[in-house]
């Protein structure tokens, strides 16, 4: 619901903002980001476990703080882009099956990303400003795990994904050349696969894999300085 709103009212703030974008200084910045993030392994049901009955969700959120540093350019006419790195995050999701109830498939994940951000920003007076942001990169991302204990491990895969954010947010510059940013931002780093089974199942088969589509929640507070 919240990806639907920030689709259908982005564009809008754009067109509006043509009248009342913010007045500002030209130039480079940079910025450094705390980032509270709540990361989603959706689509899990389409893991590959054959032959051990009816999926069963476990644990398919995870909650982490990280960090981000960007170089950006500010255009002096409301718009600003700017080349953002995000610090590696680690998670864990769980997965099981109706047939092996305690046997639980452990995701683990491990992510780096590079984005290029888009942002627009409209003034509403008293040195705030709204702001409405989109942006495209790769996520790094590293898929391993176990079942049901540690020594039972998959093997590990490490995937470039092609990766979108769409979000807003306020800023507020308390004084000349500084800026604190406050925000919400959906990413999307697309689908994910773990290797194969290393350990020997029932079957005798290397055939046994884990998949998600990975998704994050962010909220955003940000410290920019212009140069």
């Amino acid at each position: 619901m919240k990806l639907k709103q920030l689709c259908c009212a982005l564009p809008l703030m754009i067109i509006a903002g043509s009248a009342v974008a913010a007045d500002v200084n030209q130039g480079y910045y940079a910025s450094a980001k705390y980032l509270q993030n709540q990361q989603n392994a959706k689509e899990m049901n389409t893991s590959a476990r054959p032959g051990v009955g009816q999926f069963v969700a476990g644990n398919e959120k995870a909650h982490q703080a990280t960090a981000a540093l960007a170089l950006g350019y500010q255009w002096g006419n409301g718009w600003r882009t700017e080349g953002e790195y995000t610090f590696g995050q680690s998670a864990e999701f769980t997965s099981g099956s109706s047939t092996f109830a305690t046997s639980y498939n452990h995701l683990q994940t491990d992510v780096q990303r590079l984005m290029f951000n888009l942002y627009r920003d409209i003034e509403l007076g008293y040195n705030v400003s709204l702001y409405g942001t989109a942006g495209v990169g790769v996520s790094k991302i590293k898929a391993g795990g176990w079942q049901g204990v540690p020594s039972r491990e998959y093997a590990s895969s490490t995937q470039n994904n092609l990766t979108y954010s769409i979000g807003a947010g306020l800023s507020y510059a308390p004084i000349d050349r500084i800026a604190i940013d406050v925000g919400y931002r959906y990413v999307d780093m697309g689908k994910i696969e773990s290797g194969y089974n290393t350990f020997v199942n029932a079957r005798g088969l290397k055939d046994e894999q884990m998949k998600a589509h990975l998704v994050e929640n962010q909220f955003t507070l940000g410290a920019r300085y212009l140069f």
